[in-house]
């Protein structure tokens, strides 16, 4: 049973969510420390009166049934085999669910070996290798690179080792890690310990 206390704040909380409307943490105006604040909501969101749908913002429950974490890695798997993309963003299924049971959702297809993360919010498509018997993409980790820069909007371009190679300068063979991008990633790119190096182009 809850306290009062408890009670009340997530009284207060609630009514500062309009029905049908998203509301950011830092908006919600109650007089009570970070913490309790966190407790209560993370309470709501338990009793299903709330739903997180990203850091830190919240809306009202519809009435609509919740689904299982296992039902809504199903429609995840059912996504990736009918996509024609190794690369898959979080946002990708962001309508399948909330925030925290996508995630859960995303784990059990990692756990699974359908899935590889390779960087934050960042998943390839893996199978199990017959090298290692432990799941891995099915494309190589240039190609994966490439394609997950691209879909976060960023522009990649040939790097300096492949340019002094392609054009005689070099006799060294690129390693085929290197990418060359012409904007700011501060993310790292890879898995099982393998990355990318990430060059400004």
């Amino acid at each position: 049973m809850l306290a009062s206390g408890m009670t009340n704040l997530t009284d207060q909380i609630l009514a500062r969510i309009p029905e049908g409307e998203t509301i950011d943490r830092a908006e919600l105006e109650i007089n009570a420390n970070y913490d309790s604040i966190g407790r209560a909501l993370q309470q709501l969101v338990e009793d299903r009166k709330l739903v997180r749908v990203g850091r830190g913002r919240y809306r009202r429950a519809g009435n609509r049934k919740v689904e299982s974490a296992a039902t809504i890695a199903d429609l995840v798997a059912r996504r990736i085999d009918r996509s024609k993309r190794n690369v898959f963003l979080r946002g990708d299924f962001a309508k399948l669910g909330s925030y925290d049971a996508v995630g859960r959702a995303l784990r059990q297809m990692t756990n699974r070996g359908r899935l590889v993360q390779i960087g934050y919010g960042l998943y390839a498509k893996a199978e199990q290798s017959p090298f290692t018997g432990r799941p891995a993409p099915l494309v190589g980790i240039k190609r994966l690179a490439t394609e997950a820069l691209d879909r976060l909007g960023k522009s990649v371009t040939t790097s300096e080792f492949e340019s002094a190679y392609n054009s005689g300068r070099s006799t060294q063979v690129p390693t085929g890690r290197t990418v060359a991008v012409k904007d700011r990633v501060r993310r790292r790119i890879g898995y099982d310990g393998n990355y990318v190096v990430l060059e400004r182009a």
